[in-house]
């Protein structure tokens, strides 16, 4: 066996080395850098699973199986931005504009839906639409456009934005 004092010869050396590799903002050059202004993910725990049932004026007891327990929100770019405002939700409309966001999650214009769902952004938007966000996540074909819908998950204030959405989609399902 060697000098085992050559393991310690340079400490304060092989200190600065470490903290150096552990300190570069280098970028892995096959991973292309989200722009600026993308929102971030959430770094947070989960909170545990819920038992909470679904109301089913919100969601009619056939569609409830597509509500998910756990955290509403798995899966969304920087959570803390969004309200909940009802756990689970099914929306029926027509799907009018499908289009894919910086951050990844695909957004569905969902238009004709009863105004409950809307609010005064919603009502400002070309469309009078309700917003409609599929994460990457929880992969799902889109529909085809102008086809009417029903979408399931949870109803939320974008709280950057103003509208209402339905962020993360659980389900889309022919209407």
């Amino acid at each position: 066996m060697g000098d085992p004092t050559v393991v310690f010869r340079y400490p304060v050396a092989a200190a600065v080395l470490l903290l150096l590799i552990g300190c570069t903002t280098a970028q892995d050059p096959g991973i292309p850098a989200p722009p600026p202004e993308a929102s971030q993910p959430s770094l947070s725990k989960a909170p545990p699973p819920s038992s909470v049932k679904p109301d089913p004026a919100l969601v009619p007891p056939e569609l409830a199986k597509y509500c998910r327990s756990g955290f509403a929100l798995e899966g969304v770019w920087s959570p803390h931005r969004l309200t909940i405002k009802e756990r689970c939700v099914a929306v029926t409309g027509i799907a009018s504009a499908i289009k894919r966001e910086h951050d990844g999650d695909m957004h569905i214009s969902l238009t004709g839906v009863d105004p409950k769902w809307l609010n005064a952004v919603n009502l400002r938007r070309s469309t009078k639409s309700l917003v409609i966000e599929v994460v990457p996540s929880i992969p799902m074909q889109m529909p085809p456009l102008r086809s009417r819908v029903t979408i399931v998950g949870p109803w939320v204030l974008d709280t950057q934005t103003g509208w209402m959405e339905i962020h993360p989609v659980w389900a889309i399902l022919p209407a």
